[in-house]
């Protein structure tokens, strides 16, 4: 009888790692796009389980309402953005909601730019590193990476791996940055609310009231000065305005 069962048990750990083994093939012809959305859906291994309406991959799943103003503020975009990158809506609202508010122009000490928050060299020489479709962009080929090659797709994870590098995933939590430890705190927090299906998040109320106003503030002053300046004829337009929300 225990024999059987290791066998079982050996059995299904094989087809496990076949599995990840597929995943991360669709995933690297994906950024390297060899296969459009489309055809890694038909693809998928799991395409049986789409029909739950959060799985991380599933693009057409509802955004959750609960986000700032100044992130539903790219709701057409982020939903169009889902689409294109095969990724549920909530993932992409979360990581902006996080790291910039919503505001295309965002610098951090660091040296991280744009709606995403992502660092110059995962950039190609002469890319518009605030431009919201190429933040984006970007922002989304380092999610795809941290969430199949590095933390063997757990969201959580993912979401750590794209704020504190690719070594967080092999480390203990009490070892990551600070930052690191509230971003995954926040980060998941707010996904457990889209999952619950809630109007409402108490995880990004006190992400807000921890500081996160200030970065919504700013965000919300950014909106208006680009949608004042495309909206003059005389004013000057910021490149990262070239994508309009809802254009």
């Amino acid at each position: 009888m225990r024999e059987k069962v290791v066998h079982r048990l050996r059995v299904a750990r094989r087809l496990g790692v076949a599995v990840l083994v597929v995943i991360a093939a669709l995933d690297v012809l994906f950024i390297a796009g060899a296969l459009s959305p489309a055809e890694i859906k038909a693809l998928w291994p799991f395409a049986a389980l789409r029909s739950g309406p959060h799985f991380i991959t599933d693009p057409d799943a509802p955004l959750a309402p609960f986000y700032a103003p100044a992130v539903l503020y790219w709701r057409d975009s982020i939903e169009r953005w889902a689409r294109e990158y095969t990724v549920n809506p909530n993932v992409i609202a979360i990581v902006m909601q996080i790291e910039s508010c919503g505001d295309p122009d965002a610098v951090s000490s660091a040296g991280a730019m744009g709606l995403m928050q992502v660092m110059p060299f995962h950039f190609e020489n002469g890319e518009n590193m605030i431009n919201p479709e190429t933040n984006v962009r970007r922002g989304m080929t380092v999610f795809h990476e941290c969430l199949s090659v590095f933390s063997g797709w757990d969201l959580g994870l993912a979401l750590a791996c794209y704020n504190g590098g690719p070594s967080v995933t092999q480390r203990a939590f009490n070892t990551w940055a600070r930052e690191t430890q509230s971003y995954y705190r926040w980060a998941t927090g707010m996904w457990s609310d889209v999952r619950a299906n809630n109007s409402s998040s108490a995880t990004l109320d006190n992400w807000l009231a921890s500081g996160g106003a200030r970065l919504c503030q700013e965000a919300e002053r950014t909106q208006a000065a680009h949608a004042s300046a495309y909206a003059s004829p005389e004013g000057g337009m910021s490149l990262a305005s070239a994508a309009v929300p809802g254009s």
